[in-house]
C-alpha cells in the first residue's frame, strides 16, 4: 500500500490548514475504522486504489481527496445511513478547522457516494463516484476478489437473501451508464461484462 498512508493523509490535511494534532487524531479514528475485522473490501486498500486513480489523473482537488479518506469511514453493511454518518464524522473532526466552503464541499461529495442517491450531474461528484466504482471495470481476476470480499462483508446475511439483494443491486447498475465521466468511460464495457457474469454466477 503506497497511497493510503498516514503521511499522505497528514499532507492532505496540512494543505487545507488542519493542524498536525487534529490530523493525527483523525488518522487514529480512520485507521481503526478502515481496519475493522469485517472490512474485507471497504478498507484502506479500497482507499489506496481510489487515491492511485487521483494520482494517475493528476487530479488536484483537496475536497475530493478528503472525501475519499472519509467516504467509508462509517460502514455497516446492513445500515442505510453510512454516507451520512461518514459526512458527520468529517464535520466533527475538521468542521471548525477549515474554510466554510470546504466544510460544505467535502460532506456534499461524501454524500454523493451513497448508491441510493441518483447522480446529481455535478462534475466533481460524478468524478468521485466514478473513482469509487472503478473496481467494477477491473480485470476479471481483480473483480473476482472484489466479489468474494463483498460476500464476506455480508456474511451475516443468509445466502438466498444475499443473492436476491445482490442481483437487484447489480441489475440497477446495468440500467444506465455506470461511468459518466470521460476519464472512466473506457471501463464501461469491462464493467458490464463483470457484472453480467456475476449475475449469472449468482443465479446458477
Amino acid at each position: 500500500m503506497t497511497n493510503a498512508t498516514q503521511s499522505r493523509f497528514q499532507k492532505s490535511c496540512a494543505r487545507v490548514g488542519i493542524n498536525q494534532t487534529a490530523a493525527a487524531s483523525a488518522w487514529e479514528i480512520l485507521a481503526a475504522s478502515y481496519s475493522g475485522s469485517y472490512r474485507h473490501y471497504h478498507n484502506l486498500t479500497h482507499l489506496d486504489r481510489m487515491l492511485s486513480h487521483m494520482d494517475r489523473l493528476a487530479l488536484h482537488s483537496d475536497a475530493i481527496e478528503l472525501a475519499i479518506w472519509f467516504h467509508d469511514a462509517i460502514y455497516d453493511p446492513l445500515a442505510r445511513d453510512n454516507e451520512a454518518g461518514s459526512a458527520e464524522l468529517f464535520t466533527e473532526c475538521f468542521g471548525k478547522l477549515i474554510t466554510p466552503s470546504l466544510g460544505q464541499e467535502v460532506p456534499r461529495l461524501i454524500l454523493a457516494t451513497d448508491p441510493k442517491r441518483p447522480r446529481s450531474g455535478e462534475g466533481d461528484e460524478n468524478l468521485l463516484v466514478d473513482i469509487d466504482l472503478s473496481i467494477l471495470g477491473s480485470l476479471p481476476e481483480e473483480y473476482e476478489q472484489y466479489r468474494t470480499d463483498i460476500r464476506k462483508e455480508y456474511a451475516i446475511v443468509p445466502a438466498p437473501d444475499f443473492i436476491k439483494g445482490r442481483i437487484s443491486v447489480l441489475e440497477k447498475f446495468l440500467l444506465h451508464p455506470i461511468f459518466v465521466t470521460e476519464k472512466f468511460a473506457g471501463l464501461e464495457a469491462q464493467a458490464r461484462i463483470n457484472i453480467q457474469r456475476e449475475i449469472e454466477l449468482l443465479r446458477s
